[in-house]
């Protein structure tokens, strides 16, 4: 869970980071109408496509936690099957051998 914040942590800090930038340029830069467009297209473009790497690189490590996660639980099912079946066993070995017992101690 930690990891997932300090996604959701960097994304806001970029996006954030991004509007005060825009902002600051809007406030200080003296330059024309047309030149000031332009750097802001660029820098709005900038910022989508950092976006979009970052949430790529989010997505890609909460597949692999869900894929652990997938992996663990299959992996701690069939160990549970294989005790399960282990107290079986020998639950019915210890029941043989209390018939076993108890027919000999009837004779």
């Amino acid at each position: 869970m930690p990891d997932q914040t300090k996604g959701n942590g960097m994304l806001l800090g970029v996006v954030i980071g991004g509007t005060v930038g825009v902002l600051a340029t809007l406030l200080l830069a003296p330059k024309s109408g047309a030149k000031m467009r332009e750097e802001l297209s660029e820098k709005y473009q900038s910022l989508c496509d950092k976006t979009k790497d970052i949430a790529a690189t989010v997505g890609d490590a909460t597949r692999g936690i869900v894929g652990s996660v997938k992996e663990e639980s299959v992996n701690l099912a069939e160990q549970a099957k294989e005790s399960n079946q282990n107290i079986k066993a020998s639950l019915a070995a210890s029941t043989e051998e209390i018939k076993d017992r108890l027919s000999a101690t009837d004779k």
